[in-house]
């Protein structure tokens, strides 16, 4: 499974070192869309992941992520009856729109480059 993280969102990032050391079995590979030649738009707004030729998005993402990290799996059922009721898809919008973005690297003598506005 690709998990496809905005390494400009230092969230994202600490989540990603975080499903990292769960993932004992090394189920799990991080990628940053910011360092692809091109990506879809709507990787800027919602977590991407990639598992057999399948995309997952968003709330449905982070379910996934938890299917293949054991310490998760007590949470899962919890997950899912979040996505049934709609609150999951709710608070990860919520959560994904007001997150901050803080180009790592981008920075020369001229500034920073920084991500055009999201609105």
């Amino acid at each position: 499974m690709i998990v496809f993280y905005d390494s400009f969102c230092s969230m994202c990032r600490n989540s990603s070192i975080i499903w990292k050391k769960f993932d004992w079995n090394n189920h799990l590979t991080f990628e940053s869309f910011r360092d692809l030649d091109s990506y879809p738009k709507a990787m800027e707004e919602n977590l991407h992941v990639k598992e057999n030729g399948q995309w997952y998005v968003g709330f449905t993402a982070l379910i996934q992520i938890a299917k293949h990290l054991p310490l998760l799996w007590v949470v899962i059922p919890f997950l899912y009856l979040f996505k049934m009721i709609g609150l999951g898809d709710y608070i990860y919008k919520k959560v994904a729109a007001n997150r901050k973005l803080i180009p790592v690297n981008q920075c020369n003598d001229e500034g920073c480059q920084l991500p055009a506005n999201r609105d």
